[in-house]
């Protein structure tokens, strides 16, 4: 995958490393009201900086309907996908749920997500936090699924070595997401940031 996408996709819905999902979403969903605008993305080092354009952006309309722009490489016009980006509050934290359609969107011709790996029902969630105009998400870190896994505080199925599939109906899955909040911590990668576009640069 080219890198300017990884910038904006990767790091937003899911690491290519590994795949972490969900059996069923915990909860009802709903839109997140604080969404609703254009997003752009904020570069963790000059290296990204460099990479990025004004073809890199997220917008979400009043119903969470998200179009994810994602520029490319050798003059290719960017690229485009569109996700219902609905979720849920629970325990203070805000999550997003990404359905497989949502995925299969995201990641085309990308060759990431194997449909057949996981249940029809089964999401992937995304941590959110709004502070201001900045909004930060954080994905299910892979290795963290591991090692709770290997230490015996976690269960969950394996689909192969980067893929895990957290089964359980809607309570348990509740009661993961509030035992184990440092599934989402990503050592010493940085949250994926973003900055809502002042309304002067919305087209």
């Amino acid at each position: 995958m080219p890198s300017r996408t990884r910038l904006l996709l990767v790091p937003l819905f899911l690491s290519l490393a590994g795949c972490v999902t969900f059996e069923r979403a915990p909860l009802p969903l709903a839109c997140d009201a604080r969404l609703e605008g254009r997003w752009l993305p904020i570069a963790n080092s000059a290296v990204e900086a460099e990479k990025l354009t004004a073809d890199d952006y997220a917008t979400v309309d009043g119903q969470c309907h998200a179009t994810i722009s994602m520029s490319q490489t050798a003059d290719k016009p960017a690229r485009k996908a569109e996700v219902q980006a609905s979720g849920f509050e629970l325990g203070g934290e805000h999550y997003l749920v990404l359905g497989e359609k949502d995925l299969t969107r995201l990641f085309a011709g990308a060759d990431t997500v194997s449909p057949d790996r996981v249940p029809g029902t089964s999401v992937s969630l995304v941590r959110y936090r709004i502070q201001g105009d900045i909004l930060k998400l954080e994905t299910i870190d892979a290795d963290t699924v591991k090692r709770m896994i290997d230490q015996h505080e976690l269960s969950a199925r394996t689909q192969d070595q980067l893929n895990y599939l957290i089964p359980g109906d809607e309570a348990q899955l509740r009661d993961v997401l509030l035992k184990h909040p440092d599934l989402f911590e990503q050592g010493q990668t940085p949250p994926m940031t973003l900055r809502r576009a002042p309304a002067l640069e919305t087209p």
